[in-house]
């Protein structure tokens, strides 16, 4: 059969997502050092099969990575540029909140990646605050952001609502009476990230002055 053949095409490319799913559970669950053997035993393939698609270990955390950072940047890409600045912040927080809650095995792997300070970490990091910019260029857009919020700091101020029951969903699984990202809970956390995010937390009384740098006490 030739090589060009589409039922091998076909296969070829279910057992490439067969081998990159199997990998992200297993880094997620294990760590970087699981072996290419092991890999090919979760995925029901030859170690050659694995060596065939990506050439190495680095090729397969290199094709996880960009499978995770595709399907947040096609949600990014997909939000509509001409909504109205409040729908426009609940369709970017949702956006996130569907990538990341609808899949153990991504918040696993990006958990991983995040606090091992991997190279892949930084990357996706990197790509994360590049597309939370952009949605924030949307916001700003619309009208949808205070012209003197800090435009460094507010792309991580937003991934650290997001990301911050990612990182600590372990922890916070004891103390929630329910899964942290089953549907309702994902629910009721948008709703108040966008209410912390649009008016705080804190009462006039302890609104803070002009920023000076010196006060580290929140930081």
């Amino acid at each position: 059969m030739s090589a060009h053949s589409p039922t091998v095409q076909e296969s070829d490319l279910s057992a490439r997502a067969k081998i990159r799913e199997a990998a992200m559970g297993l880094f997620a669950a294990s760590g970087f050092g699981v072996s290419l053997r092991t890999v090919a035993q979760a995925a029901g393939v030859s170690p050659g099969l694995v060596v065939h698609h990506f050439g190495s270990k680095d090729g397969l955390r290199a094709a996880v990575d960009e499978s995770v950072l595709r399907l947040f940047l096609e949600r990014f890409e997909t939000l509509p540029q001409t909504l109205p600045a409040d729908l426009l912040a609940r369709a970017m927080s949702v956006a996130i909140s569907d990538v990341i809650g609808g899949s153990p095995e991504i918040r696993g792997y990006l958990r991983r990646c995040l606090l091992d300070e991997t190279p892949a970490g930084t990357t996706i990091l990197d790509e994360l605050v590049v597309s939370v910019e952009r949605g924030l260029g949307l916001l700003e857009q619309a009208g949808g952001l205070r012209p003197d919020s800090d435009p460094e700091w507010r792309p991580y101020q937003v991934l650290s609502v997001i990301l911050g029951p990612l990182l600590m969903e372990p922890v916070m699984q004891r103390h929630l009476g329910e899964p942290v990202y089953s549907p309702d809970a994902v629910r009721r956390r948008t709703a108040a990230n966008l209410d912390f995010v649009a008016r705080g937390i804190f009462s006039p009384a302890v609104a803070p002055g002009p920023a000076t740098g010196e006060d580290s006490a929140t930081g």
